[in-house]
């Protein structure tokens, strides 16, 4: 084969290439092509401790006050940011709040306890106006059950305090317990 022939066949081959790539892809697409993808959420049931974005670590004090006599009961309910039991739930969550027994009781149907060194004065709990002692179930009080309502941020579940009347009053000084919420759900 002669110089000539080979470079009329080398281009021949070339031509037969780049005539071969305008048949390729152009990588425009003249026909559409639809797919579809999912896109999707899942809620689910959840609480949150506190009005805030994450679990509170206390709720803060319950506070009967300061007293120097106790002829008669003294009666206190929390508010909403000054020791209620505040929650944020998905709507619609069924759910329960309990309360334990303290550090200084094991059942309470007769009384939690406040303490200092080895004097006590009685108080209790409520879910109410001094009528359902709230518990945990297993201690001598109910938990409180109920559905997280709809539309709401944030919900305040008021505490009812009572500290029990005494005679003789115990020496002076500063009485205290420490009680923990629970909430299941």
């Amino acid at each position: 084969m002669s110089g000539w022939s080979l470079r009329y066949l080398f281009l021949a081959a070339l031509l037969c290439l780049l005539n071969a790539r305008s048949w390729a892809d152009t990588g425009v697409n003249d026909v559409p092509i639809n797919k579809a993808f999912v896109v999707k959420a899942a809620i689910v049931n959840g609480c949150i401790l506190g009005s805030g974005a994450a679990d509170v670590t206390s709720y803060g004090n319950i506070s009967f006050g300061q007293v120097s006599l106790l002829p008669s009961n003294v009666d206190v309910t929390s508010s909403t940011g000054a020791d209620s039991i505040l929650l944020q739930c998905t709507p619609g969550t069924s759910l329960t709040i309990g309360l334990s027994a303290g550090l200084n009781a094991t059942n309470i149907s007769a009384g939690r306890f406040l303490i200092k060194g080895s004097e006590t004065l009685r108080y209790q709990l409520y879910q109410d106006a001094g009528t359902t002692i709230w518990g945990n179930g297993s201690n001598g009080g109910t938990v409180k059950s109920l559905t997280f309502p709809a539309g709401t941020a944030t919900v305040a579940y008021p505490v009812f305090a009572r500290l029990f009347a005494v005679t003789p009053m115990p020496s002076a000084g500063i009485y205290n317990d420490t009680v923990t919420v629970t909430i299941t759900y």
